[in-house]
Formats: C-alpha cells, structure tokens, sequence
C-alpha cells in the first residue's frame, strides 16, 4: 500500500495544476518533485492541505536537504526562496504565522477535500 493517499496524490496535481511542474526552489523543471511542507504535516496535520505551507520542490535539489541536513548550503538556499516565495523576511515570522493557521484552522475533512480537488483539477 502506499503511503500516499489518494487525497495527497489529488493535492499533489491541484498544485501542478496551479504552478506548474516545477521546482518552485529553483525555477525549474525537475523530473523529481514532491509537496515539501514548510511545517511538517505529521505534528500540523492541518496543515497538510493548505496551499501556504507547500511548495513544489525536486527531492535532490532540496527537498532532501531541508529535511535531513539543514545546515547544508542547498538547505539554506531552499529557506531563502521559501522566504522569498511566501513574502516573509524571517523563517521564524514564516513559522509563527503558519502555527497560528494551523491553531485556527479547522479539523481536515478528507472526502470533503477530495470531492473540492476532484473539481478543481476538472475545471477549465
């Protein structure tokens, strides 16, 4: 069984849908790209679905790097364009206002939110 679910693949192509198939990181085409979830969505899972906290990333480039060495060089360019991206001058700032989304927001409906990426990726 994967460990995706069927909600995660849908949220997936919603955001290609959206953005394109690129590594939002470094502007590009990358065979590789994944949801990297600026906070993590296993400690805010309600989070897990806001478009705010994702961004599409190449798993070599930088996903990789901003989860498992975050002192390395590709990490700290990653945090940089995320700061950039989201319009935030501090990583800190960014994470303070995602956890107060994530204490605001309400419990994730999972056939609710399949049905909602079900019509949008339907959509013209």
């Amino acid at each position: 069984m994967s460990k995706f679910t069927a909600v995660d693949k849908l949220f997936f192509k919603y955001l290609v849908k959206t953005r394109g198939h690129i590594c939002e990181i470094h502007n590009r085409e990358c065979s590789n790209i994944g949801t990297l979830h600026i906070l993590g969505k296993g400690t805010y899972p309600r989070l897990r679905y806001n478009t705010i906290n994702c961004i599409l990333s190449g798993w070599f480039c930088s996903h990789f790097y901003m989860h498992h060495n975050s002192d390395d060089p590709r990490a700290i360019y990653a945090k940089k364009r995320i700061l950039e991206l989201r319009g935030y001058v501090t990583w800190e700032a960014l994470r303070d206002d995602l956890k107060l989304k994530a204490r605001i927001s309400p419990k994730v409906d999972l056939k609710m939110l399949s049905i909602f990426f079900k019509n949008k990726l339907e959509a013209k």
